[in-house]
């Protein structure tokens, strides 16, 4: 922020009249009502520039206590472990949302505004993969009879990535919604920002409706900022075609 105060100062005595009273030093009294004048005129000119700094986060003046303002008017998580430089990305793409772009349920616009937003990810169609085979494709230690015998090895999954597919077994799930031995993933975006109520999401055969986000080759991993996971998945939540649904192949680190 400007210093205005000396600026201030020299102005305001060049303005003065040039008549004989005002040719001598001014001092005493006169002085300090032009210290004070002076004072009141730099503060004006401070505030103007205070209020544009923390209207826009395009500037070194947009404070964190100003993103944490416009978080909740916009309706963002506030997470202050994240970046202030990141948190002013989020910020202008949620302002500058849904912009005047007509193609906004593509993968590139996702994919766009995700990268916008300080995530490096990249998003991928769904050319009639299931996520095991996208994951299968991409795996390099892959043994004999690891996926034999039809549905990984009689029911018991081996996950490649730990944590990310699950079983169905008895007990964890209603049988009639899930056959016995089904594999589904454990790590996608359907309508939840909290990951563990998206878990058990069943998508069926529809998968024509997916998508996937990772790296920037399909199948394999991005990795995002574990302190920005929920801000994450609610930034996906609104921006995908609310009938889709994500695979996400990401390393929370």
């Amino acid at each position: 922020m400007p210093n205005f105060l000396e600026q201030i100062s020299k102005l305001t005595r060049q303005l003065l009249p040039t008549g004989r009273a005002f040719g001598n030093k001014l001092n005493g009294v006169n002085q300090k009502l032009f210290e004070a004048t002076d004072k009141n005129i730099a503060l004006l000119n401070s505030d103007a520039y205070s209020v544009l700094d923390s209207i826009l986060p395009d500037n070194d003046g947009f404070s964190a206590d100003d993103a944490t303002r416009w978080e909740q008017r916009l309706g963002m998580i506030t997470n202050t472990a994240v970046s202030l430089a990141d948190r002013k990305l989020a910020i202008i793409r949620k302002m500058n949302h849904p912009g005047t772009i007509l193609a906004r349920q593509s993968v590139d616009y996702l994919q766009d505004r995700l990268q916008a937003a300080g995530f490096d990810v990249y998003v991928h169609e769904n050319g009639g993969l299931s996520i095991e085979n996208v994951l299968t494709a991409n795996n390099t230690s892959t043994q004999l009879n690891q996926n034999q015998l039809g549905n990984f090895q009689l029911s018991n999954i081996y996950s490649y990535y730990s944590g990310l597919l699950e079983v169905v077994k008895i007990g964890q799930l209603n049988l009639g919604q899930f056959n016995l031995g089904q594999s589904f993933s454990n790590n996608v975006i359907a309508n939840q920002i909290d990951e563990t109520l998206d878990a058990p999401f069943y998508l069926g055969g529809n998968i024509s409706r997916t998508f996937f986000i990772g790296g920037s080759t399909l199948g394999t991993f991005a990795d995002v900022d574990i302190n920005r996971k929920e801000e994450f998945r609610q930034l996906v939540l609104r921006l995908k075609p609310v009938k889709s649904v994500g695979y996400l192949l990401i390393n929370y680190i």
